[in-house]
C-alpha cells in the first residue's frame, strides 16, 4: 500500500495550555504558547477516584477523545506515542534505584498499551485496539492501520496519539516535543484527505528528517491553506494532501 484516502468524521486535540479550536488556531499560526496557563483538564466526566490513577499523558488522551466518543461510540482503537509513558518509567527506575521496589500499580501502567487499556475500561468499550510505537511515522502508520481496519468493514475508527517529552529534570540526550499533547481522530471511508508514501529524494544525500511530534505537525497543516505537505519519517518520505 503505496497510497491511502479517508474522511474526517471529527476530531480534536489537548494540551496543558489550550484546547478549543480558536486557540489551537492561533498556535498553529504563530507558534506561541501562554506557558503560565498551564492546567490540567478538569475531566468531570470521571470519577475522583479514577482520575488521580490518570498520568498527564492519559488525563490529554482523555481530554481530547472523550467528547468525540459521546458521539462516536465504540469504534476500533488505533492508539500512537513516541515514548509512550516515558516519564512513569523513569519515576520507576528511580524508586528502584532508591527503594529497591516498585509499585506495581504503576508498573502496570507503564507499558504503552496502558493508555488504551484505561481507555477501554473506563469507557466500558471492548471494541479492538491496537497500540503503536513507529518512530518518526507513528502518525502515518496509525493512519495507515485505521485505514487499513475501515478495508475490513469497519464503520468508523479511532486513531488517538498522545506523548508528554520527557521531563527536564532527566540530564539526558534526548528529542523532546515542544509540549505534551493529545489529537484524537475519527477516520471514515472517503477521498477528503489522502497519505502517500513516495519514494526516497535520490537528490538529497540527507534528507531531511522530521520531528517525532507528527499530531502538532499534522494540526499545523490541518489550520493552514495548504492543501499538501511532505514530511520526512525515520526511513520514509510521505506525502500528505487535502482534497477540496
Amino acid at each position: 500500500m503505496t497510497a491511502f484516502s479517508f474522511k474526517l468524521a471529527a476530531w480534536r486535540a489537548s494540551c496543558p495550555y489550550f484546547s478549543d479550536s480558536e486557540q489551537w488556531r492561533r498556535w498553529a499560526a504563530d507558534g506561541q504558547i501562554d506557558t503560565a496557563a498551564a492546567h490540567q483538564p478538569g475531566l468531570a466526566f470521571l470519577p475522583a477516584m479514577q482520575r488521580r490513577r490518570l498520568s498527564s499523558s492519559a488525563r490529554l488522551m482523555f481530554d481530547a477523545a472523550w467528547p468525540l466518543a459521546e458521539a462516536f461510540p465504540n469504534c476500533p482503537l488505533v492508539f500512537a506515542s513516541h515514548d509512550g509513558e516515558i516519564n512513569r518509567s523513569f519515576e520507576l527506575w528511580l524508586s528502584l534505584l532508591r527503594e529497591q521496589t516498585v509499585s506495581p500499580a504503576s508498573f502496570g501502567l507503564s507499558v504503552h498499551n496502558a493508555l488504551a487499556g484505561q481507555w477501554s475500561m473506563l469507557r466500558q468499550d471492548m471494541s479492538e485496539n491496537t497500540a503503536l510505537a513507529a518512530d518518526e511515522d507513528s502518525l502515518e502508520s496509525a493512519l495507515a492501520e485505521a485505514y487499513a481496519l475501515l478495508q475490513e468493514g469497519a464503520d468508523k475508527v479511532w486513531v488517538v496519539l498522545a506523548d508528554e517529552p520527557l521531563h527536564r529534570e532527566y540530564a539526558v540526550a534526548a528529542e523532546r516535543a515542544p509540549f505534551a499533547h493529545a489529537l484524537a481522530m475519527v477516520l471514515e471511508a472517503g477521498d477528503d484527505y489522502r497519505i502517500s508514501l513516495l519514494k526516497p529524494d535520490a537528490e538529497k544525500e540527507n534528507p531531511p528528517r522530521s520531528p517525532y511530534w507528527g499530531a502538532l505537525e499534522w494540526i499545523r497543516f490541518m489550520l493552514s491553506d495548504r492543501h499538501q505537505w511532505e514530511r520526512y519519517g525515520s526511513k520514509r518520505r510521505w506525502l500528505w494532501q487535502k482534497n477540496p
